[in-house]
């Protein structure tokens, strides 16, 4: 099976600073990693809908934008869409 991920680069400015939220990842038997907030595409999830989502249950924190978001475009066939927003792309079949 495959899965298509979305992963968030998130800036926020505390004090006058920006800094860049990470998140640290611990599984049994591993050892910490520390990556970008996101996860999994769920099947017809659009690209905003799973960032937004993922990046709430990964740090708690809603997102104010989305850089290309306002850029989106969604193109439907009969048996496919395609979503892209600057400069990504994703396809998912229906």
């Amino acid at each position: 099976m495959f899965y298509v991920n979305t992963r968030a680069i998130i800036e926020r400015r505390i004090d006058g600073h920006i800094e860049i939220v990470v998140q640290n990842r611990v599984k049994p038997n591993e050892p910490v990693t520390i990556e970008l907030p996101g996860g999994r595409i769920e099947p017809f999830e659009s690209l905003i809908q799973a960032l937004r989502r993922e990046v709430k249950e990964e740090t708690g924190l809603d997102l104010s934008e989305i850089e290309g978001e306002e850029l989106r475009i969604v193109t439907e066939g009969n048996y496919f869409e395609v979503e892209c927003v600057k400069p990504f792309v994703a396809f998912q079949t229906k």
